[in-house]
């Protein structure tokens, strides 16, 4: 399984880093961030879903009342099967439509979460040289002390 290109040997390696970086506390509020964007992505793909199988299930009634409707009269209506076929056609131009439309929003939603996970990271980063910087800081006034005794 491989996600945005990286591996489960990768993910769990950045895990741990993070986990080393970020400390548990601060993981846990990341994990969460990341949790309620997988949410809301499962949320909108379950509802395009939704959309999408009504839409079929209403085109694919609409279809079988026609044939059931020619198929009682005995007559071939060539008109009604048109309009069955075309409405057909005008379902799945709507269909098709609406996966235009969730692609676009996914997309964007996919973009906004990397953004936000670059500026974690990038915060991250931050915390974690302020962190290394007050330790040295810390070493150096330690020996300067040390060298006045």
């Amino acid at each position: 399984m491989s996600f945005l290109n990286v591996g489960p040997w990768e993910l769990t390696v950045v895990l741990i880093i993070a986990i080393l970086l970020v400390g548990p506390k601060r993981m846990v509020e990341i994990a969460r961030a990341i949790g309620r964007v997988t949410s809301q992505m499962r949320r909108l793909s379950n509802e395009f879903l939704g959309t999408i199988q009504t839409e079929i299930d209403a085109a694919e009634e609409e279809t079988r009342r026609a044939l059931e409707g020619v198929v009682e009269t005995g007559e071939e209506s060539v008109t009604e099967l048109q309009a069955a076929e075309q409405e057909t056609r005008e379902v799945l131009e709507r269909i098709d439509e609406g996966r235009r439309q969730a692609t676009t929003s996914i997309k964007a939603e996919i973009q906004a979460v990397e953004r936000e996970t670059g500026q974690a990271v990038k915060d991250i980063l931050e915390g974690v040289e302020g962190v290394v910087k007050g330790e040295r800081a810390s070493k150096e006034e330690d020996g300067k002390e040390a060298s006045r005794q």
